[in-house]
């Protein structure tokens, strides 16, 4: 039972599930939508701030117990403490949501890949890549263990398509989509589910980082991300789904179409 002394059953109910970049954006939501599915909740932020807020928010809504841990995604050493300080904790790791990301080095600006510095570089694919690659490395061997488990990992469309200013962002999450699925054949033999998500215009505080250029009028929220990552961990264990976009559905009609006369 809930705080509200309503059922706290879920799709995900007593699973334990590591969520990276739990502190905000897509991962403060993708925390919330777990625990309203009845999961246990482990929250993976460099930014303590952010771990107490989501904190705050998953507690306000249910008593069941969460773990936050204040970790950086680039850090060897930060990951395999993050595996094993959840199996401390809850005894096992059902699930490892993959969602911390940059779109690019705090404070910087959008630039063109010769302007871009190598610093700049490491830090945007050590934080996108090497992140999903250390994360993913650190849960398989108790998932492996138990023959049991499910990963997301986090791309974007600019893993699909490349976007000018954006050369070390898309580099990154073009590498989480082969990444995950060299693993995702590796893994399968134990059992082991690995998908990846790819959203498009999603409101973050990511579209900071792209200023002076404006966000698209008609992004999503991060709990429409959310909710579909809880529905890909809860598909038939027979059952995946290969790369999935999602987007905003956009009602106007382009202006051909109009003249058209077509809806």
């Amino acid at each position: 039972m809930d705080k509200m002394g309503t059922s706290t059953e879920g799709v995900l109910s007593g699973q334990v599930a590591i969520v990276t970049g739990g502190g905000s954006g897509i991962g403060r939501a993708t925390c919330m939508s777990l625990a309203r599915e009845g999961a246990h909740v482990v929250i993976v932020d460099s930014n303590e701030g952010g771990i107490a807020d989501t904190s705050a928010e998953i507690q306000s809504q249910s008593s069941k117990p969460i773990l936050g841990l204040s970790l950086n995604v680039r850090s060897e050493g930060d990951m395999e403490d993050m595996a094993r300080q959840t199996l401390n904790h809850f005894g096992c790791i059902d699930i490892l949501v993959a969602c911390a990301g940059i779109l690019r080095p705090k404070g910087g600006s959008p630039k063109l890949m010769v302007e871009l510095s190598v610093a700049e570089w490491n830090e945007v694919l050590d934080t996108n890549l090497k992140g999903v690659f250390l994360s993913n490395r650190a849960v398989l061997p108790a998932m492996i263990k138990r023959r049991k488990g499910s990963i997301v990992n986090v791309s974007s469309t600019s893993g699909r398509v490349g976007r000018a200013y954006d050369s070390a962002y898309c580099a990154s999450k073009f590498g989480v989509l082969g990444l995950t699925e060299a693993m995702a054949e590796e893994v399968r033999p134990y059992n082991i589910r690995v998908q990846t998500i790819l959203p498009d215009a999603i409101d973050t505080p990511m579209w900071e980082q792209n200023a002076p250029l404006p966000a698209p009028s008609d992004v999503l929220p991060p709990t429409r991300v959310a909710d579909f990552i809880v529905f890909l961990l809860a598909l038939p264990s027979d059952t995946l789904l290969v790369n999935p976009v999602i987007a905003p559905f956009r009602t106007r009609r382009r202006k051909t179409d109009a003249n058209r006369g077509n809806i």
